[in-house]
């Protein structure tokens, strides 16, 4: 008999699952890792950099009692990857950024810009002094008067533009977490809820106004800078920083003002049974529904081991998701809940709104990602079963999860392949095993999370070959495995590369060129 629970709060793996990345600057320096923080001197002559900005923007110096708040602007603060600047700036206008960018190069220190700071990749950890440049004030929002696009701001997060689209009766595919920014996932395809309707963050985009490598501001479309803006739509943390994006938005039908969110919990000897149905549902997966499942400890379900919690969202009635849904509920779940909200509301549902606990800075995490197309049923076995090794091994990962998310892909796969750089528009899955643990500064508990870690991603690819969302890279995938197999998508961007920024200043997050030339 099934026993009812409350709805889990799933809010600290969501935190990582809708996109993550905001990084969006990377300068040059050579690539080692760290294991603790440092300290630097700032760049010189600051007061020239100051002179030339905008009334409203500040400069903050490690000593100043604002630098550590906003270092701390992130996810995670582990140091393993986080940068460590010199200096930061709260930017308020496009100039400021420019006029950053111009004096970094100028004194050969490196930058890096950011917005909603999430992201664990290992190359983040390689920006040791410099300028650290905020985008968090340039919060633009202006809906043009037709009401087919609207200007968003490259310092607005992912809740604000739900939010202020919803006011006006619109909606755009964004990232779920309220933390993520919009840019960030847009730079690297974007994952999110509507794109089985729209298609990703990426395909929204219309036009963007971007601060080059030599701080020249120029404008990319379809029809302006085309072969940059492919580039900024799927390895655009390698290009610039985005200030502004024009973005498509669509009206918010009546009968689909309201999202269902049902939840499942299963033992995990019953894995094959659900999975081998999510294999089937998917054939039939409407633009409406978004199907995950989690995996984590639920100790009123199977004490000691890790259970499999399964999610659906849909974007309607109760009584259409369960048209969906009944074979779920057929399997006979260990524990049932249900909620029902508007389209903004599931940033509160899920515990990721800006209040939220999850939404402040925590502890440390490692991401990894598996792009696939099916369930493969014996490698989901082998990564569940690794899983659970780990958390019964050690204790202090106890707080780990492992995410699988089944997006529609409909509008996804609506838009030719080569339009972007995006490049797996094929893949209906993506699979994250995501280690996460309080210590900071343990290097023998970080040894294990990372061996762990690599074990739960080769794991979970199975007999697919090794494809992973760029946005949650964890920095040692191949560049083929981020950016496409297909050769010409490596020589294009290499060329682009090239042409837009020589001396390869952005290079910090998942870069196409690295020290080793691969």
């Amino acid at each position: 008999m099934a026993i009812r629970l409350p709805p889990l709060n799933p809010g600290h793996l969501l935190a990582l699952l809708i996109s993550i990345v905001t990084t969006l600057a990377i300068a040059h320096l050579p690539h080692a890792h760290h294991d603790t923080y440092h300290s630097y001197d700032p760049p010189q002559d600051i007061q020239s950099l100051k002179a030339s900005l905008s009334p409203t923007a500040q400069l903050l110096l490690p000593n100043d009692p604002a630098f550590k708040t906003h270092l701390n602007h992130r996810w995670s603060t582990n140091p393993l990857n986080t940068p460590s600047p010199s200096l930061i700036l709260l930017a308020t206008t496009e100039s400021d950024i420019s006029h950053a960018i111009r004096y970094a190069n100028a004194h050969n220190v490196p930058f890096l810009a950011t917005a909603g700071g999430h992201g664990t990749n290992a190359f983040l950890s390689d920006f040791n002094g410099g300028v650290l440049i905020s985008l968090r004030n340039l919060t633009k929002f202006e809906p043009s008067p037709h009401g087919r696009t609207a200007i968003v701001g490259g310092g607005l997060l992912s809740q604000q533009v739900v939010e202020r689209l919803w006011q006006e009766g619109k909606e755009t595919t964004t990232g779920l977490c309220g933390c993520v920014s919009y840019s960030g996932p847009a730079m690297g395809g974007g994952h999110g809820f509507l794109q089985g309707r729209y298609g990703l963050v990426a395909d929204q985009v219309v036009s963007v106004r971007v601060v080059l490598a030599n701080g020249e501001v120029v404008v990319a479309s379809e029809e302006e800078n085309g072969d940059l803006f492919w580039a900024l739509r799927g390895a655009g943390h390698n290009f610039g920083v985005v200030t502004e994006f024009t973005v498509r938005i669509h009206d918010v039908e009546e009968a689909r003002r309201n999202w269902v969110w049902e939840q499942f919990i299963f033992e995990g000897e019953r894995l094959e049974e659900v999975y081998t149905l999510a294999n089937e549902m998917m054939e039939y997966q409407p633009v409406e529904m978004v199907s995950w499942s989690v995996w984590r400890m639920v100790e009123d379900v199977d004490p000691g081991k890790p259970s499999i919690v399964v999610i659906v969202f849909f974007n309607g009635p109760l009584e259409d998701s369960r048209e969906y849904t009944q074979p779920i509920h057929n399997l006979g779940p260990a524990a049932y809940a249900f909620k029902v909200t508007e389209y903004p509301g599931l940033n509160a549902v899920l515990g990721v709104d800006l209040s939220g606990s999850e939404c402040q800075p925590q502890g440390t995490a490692l991401l990894r990602a598996a792009d696939v197309d099916r369930y493969e049923i014996i490698a989901l076995r082998n990564w569940f079963e690794t899983f659970g090794k780990m958390l019964a091994t050690e204790e202090g990962l106890a707080k780990s999860v492992c995410i699988l998310e089944g997006y529609g892909v409909q509008g996804v796969q609506a838009v030719p392949s080569d339009s972007t750089a995006f490049p797996h528009r094929d893949k209906r899955l993506l699979l994250a095993p995501s280690v996460q643990y309080d210590i900071v500064g343990n290097s023998t508990l970080d040894r294990e999370a990372e061996r762990w870690s690599k074990a739960m991603e080769k794991a979970a690819f199975g007999s697919a070959q090794r494809r992973t969302y760029v946005n949650y890279a964890s920095g040692d995938e191949s560049l083929q495995a981020m950016y496409g197999y297909e050769p010409w998508r490596l020589q294009r961007l290499r060329a682009l590369k090239r042409k837009y920024d020589p001396e390869n200043r952005f290079r910090f997050f998942a870069p196409i060129v690295r020290d080793d030339r691969s």
